[in-house]
C-alpha cells in the first residue's frame, strides 16, 4: 500500500480528480468537503481501487471542524503520509464594492484552513521525517487582474505560506510542493466565458499529484 492520504475540497473539480488518483496508486484516503453526497460517491469510485476511503463533510471555516476532521482521519487511517490542501472559493468584485464578510470567508477558506490542516499533521510527518505537503494554488498568485483581489491575494499569501514551509521542514525529509494552475474546467471558472476547450483538465492537475 502506497500510504494515507487527506485531501480537502474531495467532492468535485480538482480534488475529486485527485482523490481518484491518488486511490490509483495505492492510497487510503479521507476525504473533506462541504457536500457529504458527492464525497460518498468520489469515496465509493475511489474503494474501487482496493483502497479505504473514508469521508467527513462540513464547512473548514466553523469553529472546531478542521479539529474534529483531523482527528477522524487519524482514527480511520493514523498517520496522514500526504496532505492535499485544495478546498478553495472565489468571490470576485472592485475592492470598491467589495463584500467585505465575504472576502473574509475566501481567505479563511483559502489560506487559513491550509495552515491549520497543515499544522495538524505536521507534528506526526516530523516525527516519522516523512510526509508531503501540497497546495493547489493558482496563477492568481503571480498575477492580479481587476476584480481579481481577494482571490489574487489568497494564492499570493499561500504561495508565501509554502514558500516558508518548505524551508521549515525540509530538514526533517517533508516534501512541500504548490501547484499553481491557471484556468481549470470546473465549477469554480464557471461563467467566466473562458473557452472550455483551452481550459486545463482537472484530470491535468491531478496527474501533477503523484
Amino acid at each position: 500500500m502506497a500510504g494515507t492520504a487527506l485531501v480537502s475540497g474531495a467532492g468535485k473539480g480538482i480534488g475529486r480528480a485527485i482523490a481518484q488518483n491518488l486511490a490509483a496508486q495505492g492510497y487510503n484516503l479521507f476525504l473533506l468537503g462541504r457536500d457529504g453526497e458527492a464525497l460518498a460517491a468520489v469515496a465509493t469510485a475511489c474503494a474501487e481501487h482496493s483502497v479505504q476511503a473514508h469521508f467527513l463533510a462540513g464547512d473548514l471555516c466553523e469553529a472546531g471542524h478542521i479539529a474534529a476532521a483531523l482527528a477522524a482521519a487519524e482514527e480511520k487511517l493514523g498517520a496522514i503520509d500526504v496532505l492535499v490542501n485544495n478546498a478553495g472559493a472565489a468571490a470576485r468584485g472592485a475592492v470598491q464594492g467589495a463584500d467585505l464578510a465575504a472576502w473574509r470567508q475566501v481567505l479563511d477558506l483559502n489560506l487559513w484552513a491550509v495552515i491549520a490542516l497543515t499544522r495538524g499533521v505536521l507534528p506526526a510527518m516530523i516525527a516519522r521525517r516523512q510526509g508531503a505537503i501540497i497546495n493547489i494554488s493558482s496563477i492568481s498568485g503571480r498575477h492580479s487582474a481587476g476584480g481579481d483581489a481577494i482571490y489574487a491575494a489568497s494564492k499570493h499569501a499561500l504561495n508565501g505560506f509554502t514558500a516558508s514551509l518548505f524551508e521549515d521542514v525540509r530538514e526533517f525529509g517533508i516534501k512541500v510542493s504548490c501547484i499553481m494552475p491557471g484556468f481549470v474546467d470546473t465549477a469554480l471558472t464557471a461563467g467566466m466565458q473562458r473557452r472550455d476547450e483551452r481550459m486545463i483538465g482537472a484530470e491535468d492537475i491531478a496527474a501533477c499529484v503523484d
